[in-house]
């Protein structure tokens, strides 16, 4: 007895060994992967930054267009990376091709301009990466998650070279129920990935120091910000959804069509629908039961402009002989936004709004630097503006980018702009706790930017700007983003 005791301690220990290797050598991987990534968007960015207007305005086209065509060919790398991640954690793990694609797509995307941050593909790539290392390895099924969490952890502390916030991020935001065992690995891969990152060529991002005085209701202001571009980032990821059941299209049979109703249908909620074409979702669709009532009322004023009486949408919507001839009628309006709706067509339309942004404020292409900008009150608060229109419309344009970048660059630039107490670090808490729901992650991260002098106020900022965070239900890591949005 007491020999098969010692046996199974000796192959227990020999386990968690192998773990936590295993966990050690993904957040090095990750590490490197990570600087590798931010290093490679920075010298492209460099590269376009220098280039003639024309070039600046066409190159975030290109980039999207690559999205489209990366999402054609693996679905499972669109999305803003944390979303995915968080799902896959859940269920089975990230496959490993996921890190080529998910690097070029969104390396392109920020490279040529597309405003979003680098932090959500560095997520998705490191977990692809950690994945595949524990099935190279042969781990066990129970060693999978801990070793990819592990490699996320590193990939998110080289990126900052803040190896704590990537503890906190995987255990607030990615993987729930975290045992001891697995918190250890996973603290584990974030000291070697931070490790990994201060050995390699480049300097990790530090906020500028500011005074600790100063109004501690500026985390409202920030806070607000985060929520509207929360809103932003839901409606660029969501709006071909809502125009096609504004218009009442029923491409049933075709994939984009199912996918563009599905994905409307559980954004709303609405697990009664069946997904895939079935008639008395169409029908609902086509009525507008499903729509609010700004979109039947928009819905109604174009039919009547493009020549369709109201009579001819009561008969329409009815059901009957003239609803069946109705539909059966071509109509301009419903192909125009059945067209527009297309991946090629958003990544060109909008590929050339993000390049016009761009040119209008260089700041906002690509990742920036959060807590970089200098100017007055008003040119701050425009550039955060500018920057909130810029990212919904990059994912809008079926880019495939990181939300938390954009949640700190933001919150840094408010807090730069307002006397409030921690300047831009505090700004930057606020900001990312409203805009992601994660007040643990925005305070760790902002201390570990800053230093610890600036707890105090950061601590407040997070409190007040998750309370701001309130007022949306959905938040920068709950965006739909489903693996083929993107392309849509």
């Amino acid at each position: 007895m007491s020999g098969s005791t010692g046996l199974s301690g000796v192959v227990a220990r020999a386990g968690s060994a192998a773990l936590f290797g295993s966990a050690a050598l993904a957040g090095a991987v990750a590490g490197v992967a990570a600087v590798a990534f931010g290093q490679t968007v920075g010298a492209l960015r460099s590269l376009v930054a220098g280039a003639p207007p024309a070039v600046v305005v066409l190159a975030p086209v290109a980039g999207a267009l690559l999205c489209v065509v990366v999402v054609r060919f693996v679905p499972d790398a669109g999305g803003g990376g944390i979303p995915q991640v968080r799902q896959a954690f859940a269920g089975s793990p990230v496959r490993g091709r996921v890190a080529g694609a998910k690097a070029l797509a969104s390396g392109t995307m920020l490279g040529s301009g597309g405003s979003g941050g680098a932090e959500g593909p560095v997520v998705h790539i490191s977990a692809a990466l950690g994945s595949t290392l524990a099935r190279v390895l042969r781990l066990p099924p129970a060693s999978l998650r801990p070793v990819a969490a592990a490699a996320v952890a590193g990939g998110v502390a080289a990126s900052f070279g803040a190896p704590l916030a990537g503890v906190v991020l995987v255990a607030e935001v990615l993987v729930e129920a975290l045992g001891g065992a697995e918190l250890a690995a996973v603290a584990l891969g974030s000291a070697s990935g931070a490790l990994t990152g201060w050995a390699l060529p480049g300097e990790p991002l530090r906020l500028p120091d500011v005074d600790v005085a100063g109004s501690p209701f500026g985390g409202v202001v920030a806070g607000l910000f985060g929520v509207v571009l929360a809103w932003s980032l839901y409606a660029g990821a969501t709006w071909p959804g809502w125009a096609r059941s504004a218009a009442g299209s029923r491409r049933g049979g075709s994939g984009e069509g199912r996918f563009a109703d599905a994905s409307h249908r559980s954004a709303l909620g609405r697990s009664d629908v069946v997904v895939g074409g079935s008639r008395s979702g169409d029908a609902r669709v086509a009525r507008g039961a499903v729509q609010p009532g700004w979109a039947r009322a928009a819905w109604r004023w174009l039919r009547i402009r493009a020549g369709a009486g109201p009579a001819d949408e009561v008969a329409g919507s009815s059901g009957g002989a003239g609803g069946v001839a109705d539909s059966a009628r071509p109509d301009r309006l419903r192909t125009l936004v059945t067209w527009a709706c297309s991946g090629w067509v958003r990544a060109v339309v909008g590929g050339v709004a993000v390049g016009l942004l761009v040119l209008v404020a260089p700041g906002v292409a690509g990742v920036g630097q959060p807590g970089a900008a200098a100017g007055g009150v008003s040119a701050l608060l425009a550039l955060a503006v500018v920057k909130v229109v810029a990212t919904g419309v990059t994912v809008g344009a079926g880019g495939v980018v990181g939300t938390i970048g954009p949640a700190l660059f933001v919150g840094a630039t408010v807090g730069s702009a307002l006397p409030m107490a921690g300047g831009a670090a505090a700004g930057m808490a606020a900001c990312l706790a409203a805009a992601s729901r994660a007040p643990a992650t925005a305070v760790v991260l902002a201390v570990e930017l800053s230093g610890l002098d600036l707890l105090p106020p950061i601590l407040l900022a997070a409190a007040l700007g998750w309370l701001a965070g309130l007022l949306t239900r959905h938040g920068v890591f709950d965006v739909p983003q489903r693996t083929r949005l993107a392309c849509g």
